[in-house]
């Protein structure tokens, strides 16, 4: 160690390196002339260390001094606790790059069929963007309960769903690494419970459900022209057939729009039954649960159907709802209908509805399961139902429209 220098009245500045805090390490000078405390210390086992602390006083020295020998493992330097802080990841915002980021990701779950397409394109994407328009600009960790209510109060309508499509985001970035929980301000915020009404209520009658399906008719207009085409402009059809096949197989018999789109898209299986009364065939698709179920429809729905499935696809939720729409501002008997709510109209009409067997016979499943000893219906539907003709319920309801089956001839139709 360099041996210290002495001063004298011709030289009073002092000389470096020095000593600091009594033995603590040394002081040294910088390139810009200024004093570096050096922290030097034996740790256990006897290793040395020199730690350069980066304050420029004795009295910063002495405070760091403090924390080093509170933590000696644990220390850090400023300098080193400032590198940490500007790599650590910042807080969560509902900024443009991590909405783009959820909305993939819930587009290849829509693709697997975890979640619809529609959901995604008319939930997750418009509320998400709403909320990113009010809160994009603010750390999700420094948002409390009254922030997102005050938000949620600046809109008239759609609460739960906004609600329900914030925690949707909130928890794929706690999945994905990107928000702690105790940075989550939505773990307390609760989805209203929804306005129970009696299935009397939900259901409409059988002359507003045949009046809604007679009213669904194809109609034209003339590309380009509007209201006012001349006589002579071309005309284009618009064919509502698919909107009518989605209708009958809700309305006879219940079934929900995600499993008509998935027997749409070929992921289930259409099996006529010739001479098995009005059976006319079953529908057989996965169920939600991983199980497969099983249809057994008329002819009417079997025909409907068989037209889906070849189409692939089942009519876009945003031109159903518009054609919906358009018929009930024609119809003020229909006003409140509804696509929607034909599943809770089947349920309550088919308390007074004819149950049908196939002529070759037709057992509850719950019976067949019975009889076979599983302990679960599952067990059944999974091994034993590929020929499997469950009854029918058959509802005193007619559906009829001018334009069933579609008719081919003079028209370009569109759907």
């Amino acid at each position: 160690m360099t041996a210290p220098v002495r001063l004298t009245e011709a030289d009073p500045s002092p000389k470096y390196p020095r000593r600091w805090g009594d033995g603590a390490g040394l002081v040294r000078l910088d390139s810009r002339g200024r004093e570096v405390f050096v922290l030097e210390r034996r740790l256990g086992g006897g290793k040395r260390v020199k730690i350069t602390l980066g304050v420029h006083t004795e009295r910063e020295a002495l405070a760091e001094l403090a924390l080093f020998e509170r933590d000696p493992a644990g220390y850090r330097t400023r300098k080193e606790l400032a590198r940490e802080r500007a790599t650590r990841p910042r807080g969560l915002r509902l900024d443009a790059t991590n909405v783009e980021a959820f909305l993939t990701n819930a587009r290849l779950r829509a693709e697997r069929g975890e979640i619809s397409k529609g959901h995604v394109r008319h939930a997750l994407e418009p509320y998400l963007f709403a909320w990113s328009s009010v809160l994009g600009s603010r750390e999700l960790r420094s948002l409390s309960l009254a922030d997102l209510s005050t938000a949620l109060d600046g809109w008239a309508t759609a609460r739960p769903k906004r609600i329900v499509v914030l925690k949707a985001f909130t928890s794929w970035a706690r999945d994905s690494g990107r928000l702690a929980a105790k940075d989550d301000p939505t773990l307390s915020l609760k989805v209203p419970p929804p306005r129970l009404r009696s299935m009397g209520e939900r259901a409409f009658s059988v002359g507003q459900v045949q009046a809604a399906y007679a009213a669904l008719t194809d109609y034209e207009f003339a590309p380009g022209y509007g209201d006012n085409a001349p006589p002579k402009a071309r005309r284009v059809r618009v064919s509502l057939q698919s909107v009518r096949d989605v209708f009958v197989l809700r309305a006879l018999h219940g079934m929900h729009g995600s499993e008509i789109a998935r027997l749409a898209r070929g992921e289930g299986t259409i099996r006529e039954l010739p001479d098995q009364g009005e059976i006319a065939g079953t529908l057989s698709f996965p169920h939600k649960r991983r199980t497969e179920h099983v249809v057994s429809v008329g002819a009417q729905a079997l025909a409907a159907a068989k037209r889906l499935q070849a189409k692939g696809r089942v009519p876009e939720p945003v031109t159903t709802a518009n054609n919906i729409r358009r018929i009930v501002a024609e119809n003020p008997a229909l006003t409140g209908f509804k696509l929607e709510r034909l599943r809770h109209t089947f349920i309550t009409l088919g308390a007074t509805g004819r149950v049908v067997t196939a002529r070759g016979g037709g057992v509850p499943l719950e019976l067949l399961s019975q009889i076979a000893n599983h302990t679960s219906t599952a067990t059944t539907k999974r091994h034993y139902l590929g020929t499997h003709i469950p009854p029918m319920v058959v509802l005193s309801v007619t559906l009829t429209n001018a334009d069933d089956p579609h008719p081919g001839g003079r028209y370009q139709s569109i759907e």
